[in-house]
């Protein structure tokens, strides 16, 4: 299977070492690359914590260079601040911003494989979220965002148990106490998953729970095992099992793995725990990545060629059994996507053609065309659907202005809601802040049947009325 992930994040390391260093001169200049190159890595882990609730601990990194630093007293110093929102629907549960700062004696210091590296949590009920982050540099303003759905699951008080596994970059024992510390450990995480050169040893932090039963003795004993496996799910190396009385209710599970001979891929280590007292069974997986430059450097036309062989196969499985109707309300609702040209196309093609329009379209805007999946593809239709769950009362969805503006401006930062009064029509008011400097869409019930029409709009090329309000109360 074609790398997921590797190759977007190979193009950001080599991004980093070829952005030119910040000479002793550089006090008040501009960045020396442009905001769109400014990046940064997270991840999480869910842990139990108490009642019925989650610890969700989430981790982040920048690189040292991609920092401003500016003089201060003697030294020069980079702020920077970490913002994670966690939604639910459209309503905000929690939000947190952990502020960060780095020194340096000279600017000659900083170089380009330093990682500065943070931490924070939250507590949260089972359920279904959208995670958003955002890192700001506040010397040059220069931030980046990201966001993707998280699902919490309970976890059991009685059932043997496993948290999720972090990977971690360093893991060493300490009884000192700071933001990475837990459990007798300083655990540095490894936010972007990357390991091989640099990193040889695949290093992993995790904790299990509901182990000692009642009247269980106190020799009792459970088996851990470690398995790598590649992309495909095959085994490519099963640790032996590691035997260990049960040392109370819970435990923490540490382990190093070296990956030396492994090469530039996908992974998946698996975590195996068992009771070996009752034969209760556990297990828990984690995605991780090996890179390293030579392997790279030995992949060959033949390699290269097939692996567009295998993406262009991926394509046709996708497409190859689908219906026509299916097809028309897939490229129905890209239309706001599509050009006119590509309009004209598809009326005038069989299922067939459809069938091969459709995949070709997708993978012109395929932002990665080197991965097995195309996220702009994924994305893009898990808002259509999103658009045919909220929306559709007067038909699909996609169709409706509401959903017109969600899928060409994304999920909005901010809904405000004002319901039917005896003064006024229900009206929503969508808020973008970081779209054209800010813009917001307003949306009124005319008929009050639940059918909201877009009524104003701030955003350029959009329907600009600024007496919109009397749509709200015609008298």
């Amino acid at each position: 299977m074609i790398l997921r992930k590797i190759f977007i994040y190979v193009i950001v390391l080599i991004a980093f070492s070829t952005v030119p260093f910040l000479s002793p001169a550089q006090t008040e200049q501009s960045m020396p690359f442009p905001v769109e190159k400014f990046v940064f890595s997270y991840d999480y882990t869910v842990f139990r914590t108490q009642q019925n609730k989650a610890l969700m601990e989430i981790y982040y990194s920048v690189f040292r260079n991609y920092l401003k630093f500016i003089p201060e007293d003697s030294l020069f110093k980079a702020v920077f601040v970490f913002k994670a929102e966690i939604w639910q629907g459209d309503s905000l549960v929690a939000r947190n911003l952990w502020k960060n700062a780095n020194t340096a004696d000279s600017l000659t210091q900083i170089e380009s494989n330093q990682k500065l590296y943070g931490v924070g949590f939250f507590v949260l009920l089972p359920g279904e979220y959208q995670l958003k982050v955002e890192l700001t540099d506040l010397n040059s303003d220069y931030s980046k965002q990201f966001q993707e759905k998280i699902m919490i699951t309970p976890f059991s008080h009685d059932d043997l148990e496993i948290s999720d596994i972090q990977l971690a970059s360093e893991i060493k024992p300490s009884t000192v106490e700071s933001r990475f510390y837990k459990n007798g450990f300083i655990v540095i995480p490894n936010t972007d998953k990357f390991y091989g050169t640099g990193l040889p040893m695949l290093m992993i932090y995790a904790e299990i729970y509901n182990m000692k039963k009642e009247n269980e003795p106190d020799t009792a004993k459970y088996a851990v095992n470690y398995k790598i496996l590649d992309s495909d799910g095959q085994i490519v190396r099963n640790f032996a099992d590691k035997i260990r009385i049960k040392p109370g209710n819970s435990a923490v599970e540490v382990s190093a793995m070296n990956i030396i001979s492994f090469r530039s891929g996908t992974y998946f280590l698996e975590l195996n725990v068992k009771d070996l007292f009752n034969n209760e069974s556990v297990s828990k997986k984690n995605k991780f990545y090996i890179f390293r430059q030579g392997d790279m450097a030995i992949a060959d036309s033949t390699a290269e060629k097939l692996k567009m062989q295998k993406l262009a196969a991926a394509y046709k499985r996708i497409y190859s059994n689908m219906s026509e109707e299916a097809i028309d309300d897939e490229f129905g609702a890209a239309n706001y996507i599509a050009t006119k040209e590509e309009k004209n196309i598809l009326k005038k093609l069989d299922l067939p053609g459809k069938q091969a329009f459709l995949g070709e379209f997708w993978k012109k805007r395929d932002q990665t065309p080197t991965t097995p999946r195309n996220e702009f593809r994924d994305n893009y239709l898990a808002l259509a659907r999103t658009a045919n769950e909220k929306f559709s009362g007067f038909g699909k969805g996609w169709k409706t202005e509401r959903g017109r503006i969600l899928l060409t401006y994304g999920v909005p930062d901010e809904i405000e809601r004002f319901p039917y009064s005896s003064e006024n029509k229900p009206y929503l008011i969508w808020k973008y802040f970081s779209i054209q400097g800010g813009v917001n869409f307003y949306f009124v019930d005319k008929r009050n049947f639940g059918k909201y029409e877009l009524v104003h709009s701030n955003a350029r090329g959009e329907l600009y009325d600024p007496e919109w309000q009397r749509w709200i109360n015609p008298n």
